[in-house]
């Protein structure tokens, strides 16, 4: 059923070295003899159209219980054939670790011809690990909860701990409702601290290494460590209020950037003005009019809860708090 044979890399690596070398174009493959200066081409290979059909015959999505069983089937056949006894499946799962299972998705992979390499090899895993996995029990999901209000989001850790996959670990927290997980209408305390938890990344972030043409990479927000810590919201509601509510809808509209937020609160620190009617708002930001710096100001203003009400002065003072300083060169690499 299997073919040991073969297989450049270990695993998912050598199969990519090998679709990264399919030729794009046909090419004559070039045979010169040792003593003759005769020289011909052989016409043949795989060309652009072949390559093409077979592609296009690939089928994509979900797979259906009969490919499933297929699929374990082949894995089982695979390690018995290779004699690798009642740890066979698990060896497979983690074949880099055995050199003597070099190439074994190649052969296991044939089991479903119709479908792309990678997409039988990751679901492979799936299918592994989820037959590995027993129910957690209530004392398990406790201690992920102990943990992670601990340590953050260690998986690693936490699946050697447990003496689970790393994979069902996250799964299983991302599953686990946090006991003060909320709903509905969110408060101003939680407004702050969202985007104090932001701000916090993106500052921690301006002073990562820049990647190699100094470029910042571009917000890289880690929803899911931001929601760790807020407690109340998961990490997809913290991500639609942060772009839906707290960043500006004019960024969108092409007549703010996110920057500007930052270089607006600066120079409104700089001006001798105790009250709104004091600001020349013209004069605030040479690339932005008054009028969309007004607008933008009475935006901010109304996400900063009960400071609302308070004097302009105190207002400012808050603002600045949020929008520091130190991350205008942070948010202005992010436009290069």
């Amino acid at each position: 059923m299997f073919r040991t044979e073969g297989g450049d890399g270990d695993g998912i690596g050598g199969r990519k070295k090998k679709e990264k070398a399919a030729p794009s174009k046909k090419k004559g493959k070039r045979v010169s003899f040792a003593d003759s200066a005769e020289v011909f081409s052989i016409e043949g290979g795989n060309n652009e159209e072949d390559v093409s059909s077979d592609e296009s015959k690939r089928v994509h999505g979900r797979f259906t219980p009969e490919e499933d069983a297929t699929l374990m089937e082949a894995m089982r056949g695979y390690a018995e054939m290779k004699q690798l006894g009642e740890k066979g499946l698990e060896m497979i799962g983690s074949c880099r670790k055995y050199p003597e299972l070099k190439g074994c998705w190649d052969d296991i992979a044939k089991s479903l011809p119709h479908r792309p390499y990678l997409a039988i090899y990751h679901r492979a895993r799936i299918l592994l690990y989820r037959g590995a996995e027993r129910k957690w029990t209530d004392d398990e999901k406790e201690k992920i909860r102990r943990f992670v209000e601990i340590n953050g989001t260690d998986w690693k850790t936490l699946a050697r701990e447990l003496g689970k996959s790393e994979i069902h670990v996250k799964d299983t927290w991302r599953r686990m409702k946090p006991k003060n997980l909320k709903k509905g209408r969110w408060t101003q305390d939680e407004h702050q601290n969202l985007f104090d938890l932001v701000n916090l990344d993106l500052r921690l972030k301006a002073h990562q290494i820049k990647n190699p043409d100094h470029r910042m990479l571009r917000d890289n927000i880690s929803w899911e460590a931001i929601s760790d810590k807020l407690t109340t919201r998961n990490h997809k509601n913290c991500c639609l209020k942060w772009y839906e509510t707290l960043a500006s809808p004019m960024v969108k509209e092409g007549i703010w950037s996110d920057v500007d937020d930052y270089l607006l609160v600066e120079a409104l620190q700089k001006v001798d003005a105790v009250c709104i009617e004091d600001v020349d708002w013209d004069s605030l930001l040479d690339h932005r009019s008054g009028e969309v710096c007004r607008q933008r100001w009475n935006q901010m203003v109304r996400a900063i809860g009960g400071h609302r009400e308070k004097p302009f002065i105190e207002q400012v003072e808050v603002l600045s708090r949020r929008y520091c300083p130190e991350m205008i060169e942070y948010r202005s690499e992010e436009k290069v």
